[in-house]
């Protein structure tokens, strides 16, 4: 039996841990059963459901995707920080090309080198999933770029027409494109405010990832996903309440960090599941039950 509360927060580190994780453990329960047929039943083992069925998988695409979501993403499925919107479209001279999409240019952290991409482009990737979200994309967009690489095209698209690696040139002060040759032009102010911008939200991101590791004994790698996807919660949950869609979204989230899947919520006992997911979290059982849920998550179980 899971009794929901309130959500708890205590001391100084309650401060940094304001608006975390504001999702219950049944939320989860309920996002990830609607991959089911949730509140309904099979026909007796044709797959086919009666009275109704939850949302399923399909082929996707983000058609109002924004440079920095796709970046924020990016850092959110590679783990990594750093990756960061170096030029936005309006910046860049490529956009303004007669027959050119729209480019602007980042700072991919994961490969070390500046990028070139075309926001029409991640616009029309399709990704499989049950909604509409900026995290699958990204993942999409890094396993065309390993088929790329593992085609020899090490630097991008052949021709350079989806995204591209650039080089910054110091002696004509812009960026310019490997395989297309496009120059895409650099602006120093622009460049300061980002780069600025960039090491002021790591910086808060790791004291409240260090907070996080410290009060509740979780290794930084586990508290840094932690406060990521309270990121993700508060982002959410600005425009309202949490949707449907929503829950399933972070229920995928949650998923891949507690290692927790559907069949274990209906298979196995409390105890099992509480060991599976503390083995996942870096923690203890114990700890996570009578700690990390009821403080973080205001859940007594």
């Amino acid at each position: 039996m899971y009794k929901i509360q309130r959500l708890h927060l205590l001391g100084a580190k309650g401060e940094v841990m304001k608006n975390i994780l504001k999702v219950s453990l049944f939320s989860f329960i309920f996002a990830v059963s609607m991959t089911s047929c949730s509140g309904s039943y099979n026909d007796g083992g044709s797959g086919a459901c009666v009275g109704g069925c939850g949302p399923t998988y399909s082929w996707l695409t983000s058609p109002n995707a924004s440079a920095d979501a796709f970046v924020d993403s990016l850092n959110y499925v590679d783990g990594t920080l750093g990756s960061y919107v170096e030029l936005y479209s309006d910046e860049t001279y490529r956009t303004y090309e007669p027959g050119q999409e729209e480019w602007f240019v980042i700072w991919d952290d994961y490969f070390a080198e500046y990028k070139a991409v075309s926001l029409q482009y991640i616009r029309a990737i399709e990704y499989y999933d049950y909604v509409r979200n900026t995290d699958s994309l990204a993942s999409e967009f890094r396993a065309i770029e390993a088929d790329d690489i593992a085609a020899g095209n090490l630097y991008g698209d052949y021709w350079g027409d989806d995204y591209e690696t650039v080089d910054y040139d110091e002696w004509t002060d812009s960026f310019w494109g490997r395989h297309s040759g496009y120059e895409y032009e650099d602006e120093d102010e622009t460049t300061d405010v980002n780069l600025m911008a960039a090491k002021k939200a790591e910086a808060q991101f790791l004291m409240m990832a260090s907070a996080v590791s410290y009060e509740f004994k979780v290794n930084l790698s586990t508290a840094m996903s932690l406060v990521t996807l309270g990121k993700k919660v508060e982002a959410m949950m600005s425009k309202g309440e949490l949707t449907t869609e929503d829950e399933i979204v972070l229920s995928t989230d949650l998923s891949k960090l507690t290692g927790v899947t559907l069949s274990d919520l209906q298979e196995k006992s409390k105890e099992e599941i509480l060991e599976k997911a503390s083995k996942s979290v870096g923690t203890s059982a114990a700890n996570l039950e009578q700690r990390i849920l009821p403080e973080m998550f205001g859940i007594e179980i």
